[in-house]
């Protein structure tokens, strides 16, 4: 086997490899979930990004107050002018939380936070 074959194969299998994330919708966002729970298990190739989740359920980025991943904010800084990593990685077995903004509580000025 030639070093050019050695390196089609090594890619070929890069690319085959798959891994299991949880996908979870909230707030507006509920609306992309085809899943009463609005939480679903799949499959996706190994090199997956936030911005290839976001593009697989149709989210409009405008739409996105908060991503987390198992919990902790991706995207930090969004309210004060940061912005949505979407070239951001994910792992095998990774919880990633697409958030719409919080709606406004009753008898309040502000949005919950």
């Amino acid at each position: 086997m030639t070093a050019y074959d050695r390196s089609i194969t090594a890619v070929s299998s890069r690319l085959a490899e798959t891994m299991t994330v949880e996908v979870r919708f909230v707030a507006s966002l509920t609306k992309f979930s085809d899943s009463p729970r609005y939480a679903e298990k799949i499959e996706v190739p190994a090199e997956t990004t936030v911005g290839d989740l976001i593009a697989v359920y149709g989210i409009p980025v405008d739409q996105i107050a908060r991503v987390l991943c198992n919990g902790r904010d991706m995207n930090p800084g969004t309210y004060t002018g940061g912005n949505l990593d979407l070239g951001a990685s994910i792992s095998d077995g990774d919880v990633i939380t697409f958030s719409g903004p919080a709606p406004a509580i009753p008898g309040t000025r502000s949005a919950a936070v």
